[in-house]
């Protein structure tokens, strides 16, 4: 497992570090979407800075949207920042937002501190 759950008052940060296996995006969602704190959530924080590499690919992507899309129905109410400046997690985080339909407001920052301005506005 190259990623940890942390929790806050009002969302979850994932932190993913090393290189980024295919289903880690995919565990870390149902880790959190399956938690009894779920449907408190307002925000979810994926931070891939501290990535390696990745080897995630669109279809990973879409197994991710699909539990969000069923999951949104329990919690509409979170928005999505992915934290980042990997191309190829810039790629991934596109395909979810623009090509797959929003199952959550999504945006891709630079940082965390840009994310969490998102969030707050």
């Amino acid at each position: 497992m190259s990623y940890e759950l942390v929790w806050e008052p009002h969302g979850v940060v994932l932190n993913f570090s090393g290189q980024l296996a295919p289903d880690d995006p995919l565990n870390a969602t149902a880790d959190y979407e399956g938690d009894s704190r779920f449907d408190e959530l307002l925000y979810v924080i994926a931070d891939y800075t501290q990535i390696t590499g990745c080897d995630a690919r669109p279809d990973n992507i879409e197994n991710v949207w699909a539990i969000d899309w069923a999951a949104k129905h329990s919690n509409p109410k979170i928005k999505k920042a992915i934290v980042t400046t990997s191309a190829e997690v810039i790629k991934l985080a596109t395909h979810y937002r623009n090509d797959l339909g929003t199952a959550y407001p999504v945006e891709i920052f630079a940082t965390r501190a840009e994310a969490r301005a998102w969030l707050n506005a």
